[in-house]
């Protein structure tokens, strides 16, 4: 047997295709089956044993990332690392399934996506991150993960529940909307709860609605006032609906928020928390989140695979005459960039640097508010990378002085490049004559007279 092989693993619920070939991708053991059991995957290391004693001397696996159906086969494979040279990686389907259309590949069953997982490791191995055993094995991290997906499945419901809400009420009471323009306030869910209805309102008085908390005299005669030009009619049921949705999204409101104190008090302690809280903006709750997010810092070898991996970064597209804005790429986890938009707007307010930053976007680059938001996100993740990987508190001159010494750096490998080629744009075109007779478009007509009369300009 060959001394490296590449495994590929193709996961469904309740089992897994494998197929074991080598650097020629010849098939080195046939592709099988097995149960995704405590029995099956202690079959799976008998089977790696025989390998190891038929001369395999390193094993790269390989499985897709399905949504958590791969985790039992992922941490299994992960812990045989510690006793064998297995390595083990989990890859982006779309990346897999790209890589199958180049080759043509029509026929897709469970057996071929185990050849295809295999064949990309083979192919591609400076695209492939695999895991190291020292941190990706830690139950912690991993069960917070999982707690903190089932708090942003609890706010998505939230969600849903205030959409549903504000519909009915639009239709039924669309007086009281006015008080729902950043959402809608805890006060008026408790009065909804009590009185779903214009004519219910009208029943309680000024002196029942101000009993509930969050509501003032003045603001019960404002809600007195808009229910007299509110629907008198409304049915039984809706009156019912209106209540219980109501009722939920309070509990919805208070589960969520035990959830996370359950969450920061699992984790506060971590060491990477107080390093991120350093940076302004950054409380205890976005500090624990963020901490979980990035898992380990070490994951990522610089800050542009930080940024790339949350959808942090700006992408750029030009192809002939079409040239489209920079904007961020939204590839990552939105979770993580709502939170760092959240941090970005506080660190506007009361980090200077940060504000400035935002100021220039603005004023020099003709931003709008969310194109400078998404370069202060950016720049909050670099700021989360360099505490993470010093492991020193933040400081803001540290920050300034090293933003001094990136720009002049900038500004010197601009200018390298203009002595070098006369004008930047103009080096990919050194080869070509100065005689616009090829059938381009009359855009393209116009800038290549430019980089033309530049050239001439310079010489």
């Amino acid at each position: 047997m060959k001394e490296i092989g590449f495994l590929g693993i193709d996961v469904s619920k309740g089992y897994a295709d494998f197929l074991l070939i080598d650097a020629d991708q010849n098939p080195l053991e046939k592709g099988f089956q097995l149960q995704d059991t405590k029995e099956g995957r202690q079959q799976l290391k008998h089977l790696i044993e025989q390998w190891y004693q038929s001369g395999l001397k390193t094993l790269c696996c390989g499985v897709e990332s399905t949504g958590g159906y791969e985790n039992n086969w992922y941490y299994y494979l992960i812990n045989l690392g510690k006793t064998y040279d297995v390595k083990v990686t989990r890859l982006n389907p779309k990346a897999v399934k790209s890589s199958g259309d180049a080759q043509l590949i029509r026929t897709v069953t469970d057996g071929v996506s185990a050849s295809l997982i295999a064949g990309y490791l083979v192919r591609y191995p400076d695209r492939v991150l695999y895991a190291n055993t020292a941190y990706d094995a830690s139950e912690d991290l991993k069960h917070g993960r999982q707690q903190q997906r089932f708090i942003h499945l609890l706010l998505k419901q939230k969600v849903q529940l205030s959409n549903q809400l504000e519909k009915v009420l639009y239709q039924q009471f669309g007086e009281v909307l006015v008080f729902c323009r950043h959402g809608i306030p805890v006060w008026l869910l408790r009065m909804l709860s009590r009185y779903p209805s214009a004519d219910r309102v009208l029943r309680a008085g000024v002196d029942r609605l101000a009993k509930i908390q969050g509501i003032s005299r003045s603001k019960a005669n404002a809600l007195i006032h808009k229910a007299q030009r509110g629907k008198t009619n409304t049915s039984a049921i809706v009156k019912h609906l209106i209540q219980s949705l109501a009722k939920e999204i309070m509990h919805k409101h208070l589960f969520i928020q035990q959830e996370k104190n359950l969450l920061i008090q699992t984790f506060q302690h971590h060491p990477d928390v107080p390093i991120l809280q350093s940076i302004v903006g950054v409380g205890l709750e976005s500090a624990v989140e963020i901490m979980l997010e990035i898992e380990h810092i070490d994951r990522f070898s610089e800050c542009k695979k930080l940024c790339a991996y949350f959808g942090a970064h700006p992408t750029y597209k030009q192809s002939g005459d079409g040239i489209w804005k920079p904007q961020l790429s939204k590839k990552g986890r939105s979770a993580m960039r709502a939170r760092l938009y959240m941090i970005g707007l506080s660190a506007i307010r009361y980090a200077p640097n940060i504000k400035k930053l935002y100021h220039r976007m603005r004023a020099t680059k003709g931003m709008n508010h969310y194109q400078a938001m998404g370069v202060v996100m950016h720049k909050m993740l670099r700021i989360i990378y360099g505490v993470l990987k010093s492991r020193k508190k933040y400081d803001p001159e540290v920050d300034e002085l090293k933003t001094k010494n990136a720009e002049t750096k900038r500004l010197e490998y601009s200018k390298k490049l203009k002595d070098q080629n006369g004008v930047l744009e103009t080096a990919k075109y050194r080869y070509q004559q100065p005689i616009l007779d090829a059938p381009v478009s009359r855009r393209t007509a116009r800038k290549r007279k430019g980089q033309i009369a530049s050239q001439f300009t310079n010489q």
